[in-house]
């Protein structure tokens, strides 16, 4: 072999190496992460089948997605919206926002009234939330109404208007435990019926979403009972309560395949998830908490406390009624997969970033508003 030959053949192992390098490099973007993921191995993974097995399939999320961080001035336009989800545990998380927070101004809460005062040192509400301002766009209010409603409703409790910044916020569950959660609820006499289900400008009709029980309650419900009604709103409920419905024509199932809605309900919930100031995870209090301290630099007083064990562990279903469950709820549990990965790696990065922090400390001015 010549001289030039092999000169040539180094030139071009060059450029191919080069070529490989650059492509690495550029696979920090999302483009590239979608291409990955469509090469990968992964790619026929079965979801239900990883959380069965307490699996994740991992994810690419952006730096900025992983690492969100808000200087609020709870005194100025910030305004923390909190959409409560049915049985996530957000009942109590809605009571720290109210109790436990050390504010300048923290609410002023008087025993034996449902609403606390979450004022500003101007008479400005800085909360939004079932303990602050009631239910004021309705009962258990999702993000498609709560997207409607939020100004004009802050607009009705300040007697007029101004410019805010919201920063919406969720609690999530383990959708079996959830869902097992609600039935033991329901069967004790609990309802939502009173809920509007109000999108597009209209309230879901009784034709469109019909009670599964007649009279006033579903006391008693047994568990194939609650998994036989297929109007039943605690199927896929966080996936539901969490995607624009305006996608799918709201409570409407025609026009388009259970297919075709399924995949639309459940790609707009991962991506108003993703666009969430912040959410926590029922099953991880000390991580929920200390997130949701270093994402808006604000600190509780007392600290989470994990439960053990609840209701909805002690529900014992059948093997049919388990594979019921999952075949009910299957996209709440791919919902639930992914923001379980996306909730654990802005954890890690959490510490790695206050890790850093306390080797280099800094003069606490250089925090990027986002």
């Amino acid at each position: 072999m010549n001289r030039k030959y092999l000169s040539k053949l180094i030139c071009i192992a060059l450029f191919v190496v080069g070529t490989i390098l650059l492509l690495v490099l550029h696979c920090a973007d999302s483009e590239c992460a979608f291409w990955a993921k469509r090469n990968s191995p992964y790619k026929n993974v079965d979801e239900l089948r990883q959380y069965l097995n307490g699996q994740l399939l991992p994810h690419h999320f952006d730096r900025k997605l992983l690492d969100k961080e808000y200087n609020l001035d709870l005194e100025k336009e910030d305004v923390i919206v909190f959409l409560h989800i049915q049985k996530t545990g957000g009942t109590s998380f809605g009571k720290h926002l109210v109790n436990n927070l050390d504010l300048d101004t923290p609410c002023e809460c008087i025993k034996g009234r449902k609403r606390c005062d979450c004022l500003t040192k101007k008479k400005t509400l800085w909360l939004f939330s079932r303990y602050s301002t009631g239910w004021a766009c309705g009962l258990h209010a999702d993000w498609t109404e709560l997207k409607s409603c939020v100004e004009d409703a802050m607009d009705k409790e300040e007697n007029g208007h101004r410019d805010r910044r919201y920063h919406y916020i969720t609690i999530l569950r383990d959708p079996v435990n959830r869902y097992l959660s609600e039935w033991k609820h329901v069967k004790r006499g609990a309802t939502w019926r009173t809920a509007r289900l109000y999108c597009n400008g209209r309230q879901a009709t009784l034709e469109e979403v019909p009670f599964c029980y007649e009279g006033e309650d579903w006391e008693g419900v047994t568990l194939n009972q609650f998994l036989r009604c297929k109007y039943n709103l605690g199927n896929n409920r966080q996936t539901r309560m969490l995607a624009n419905l305006s996608k799918v024509n709201c409570y409407n199932n025609t026009g388009m395949s259970d297919e075709e809605r399924d995949s639309l309900l459940l790609e707009s919930a991962k991506e108003n998830l993703k666009n969430l100031s912040y959410f926590g995870l029922t099953e991880y209090q000390r991580e929920t908490q200390q997130l949701f301290e270093h994402t808006f630099h604000i600190h509780f007083v007392e600290d989470f406390v994990q439960l053990n064990e609840t209701h909805s562990q002690r529900a014992n279903p059948t093997k049919e009624q388990w594979d019921k469950i999952i075949k009910v709820n299957s996209l709440d549990i791919k919902l639930y997969q992914f923001a379980k990965d996306l909730f654990l790696q802005r954890v890690e990065t959490m510490k790695k970033a206050l890790n850093d922090e306390s080797l280099f400390p800094s003069d606490g001015n250089d925090v990027e508003q986002n």
